[in-house]
């Protein structure tokens, strides 16, 4: 129980590998501030963490690309819970599509939530922690983040530069003593993923609670040395279209 007291605020939180970390969190004894653009999927997992874990956890609707919905979000959540010690950047969306057939207006968007996401709700958060002298912020990109392939500029994109944000933003914060890293998934077995690829080959995809375990792992006081750097969970399936 080393971070009970603590308060996470998750966005994305509601399914997938947020709601698992919110959950593993709780289970942390950590203080959970449940943030998405659905109020049906934060409100059950808040009221799973207090219902079924006895946990405390309140849920936030908003859409990250929103400086106002996020400057909103994190002020209840200070007011509700107490300071934010750990931000999990969790929100984000995928474009499956040509690069010659991706509109402006679809590549903007994914931007926006895959990366603006991320600077927003770092910014709102980052003051505290430097005055704390202790934060944990962790942005999820994936194995796309890592390398190229086909039909996915837009997404590659954006987890190629929430990778470089990382990177930079944990160097800049390192004597503050903010730990900023970047977790990159494999192929996991999501509701995004049955949305995008309904007939995808899931044979040896991770599931959400396998990165759940790496994000609450890199809070631990056990990983204080680990920030500006990328944590790679690729698992041993294929992504879709390789």
């Amino acid at each position: 129980m080393e971070l009970k007291g603590k308060v996470a605020f998750v966005t994305g939180g509601g399914r997938g590998i947020g709601r698992e970390t919110c959950i593993l969190l709780a289970k942390h004894g950590v203080k959970v501030a449940v943030f998405s653009r659905s109020k049906a999927e934060v409100e059950e997992t808040a009221n799973y963490i207090k219902d079924e874990l006895g946990g405390e956890s309140i849920y936030l609707t908003g859409d990250v690309r929103s400086q106002k919905d996020i400057k909103r979000a994190v002020q209840e959540t200070q007011e509700r819970l107490g300071s934010i010690d750990i931000l999990i950047n969790n929100a984000g969306t995928m474009l499956l599509k040509p690069f010659d057939e991706t509109s402006v207006e679809e590549w903007d968007f994914v931007q926006d939530i895959n990366v603006k996401g991320l600077f927003l709700c770092a910014r709102e958060v980052v003051t505290q922690m430097k005055e704390n002298r202790e934060g944990v912020i962790i942005n999820i990109s994936s194995i796309w983040g890592t390398k190229g392939g086909p039909d996915r500029s837009a997404y590659i994109t954006s987890k190629h530069a929430a990778i470089g944000f990382s990177k930079a933003l944990g160097e800049e914060l390192k004597p503050y003593n903010v730990r900023v890293n970047a977790v990159c998934p494999g192929p996991v077995d999501t509701k995004m993923m049955d949305d995008l690829a309904p007939n995808a080959n899931k044979e040896g995809w991770l599931q959400p609670i396998d990165i759940a375990n790496i994000i609450v792992d890199l809070c631990l006081p056990k990983s204080e040395a680990i920030t500006a750097t990328v944590i790679e969970a690729f698992g041993g399936g294929r992504p879709v279209g390789l």
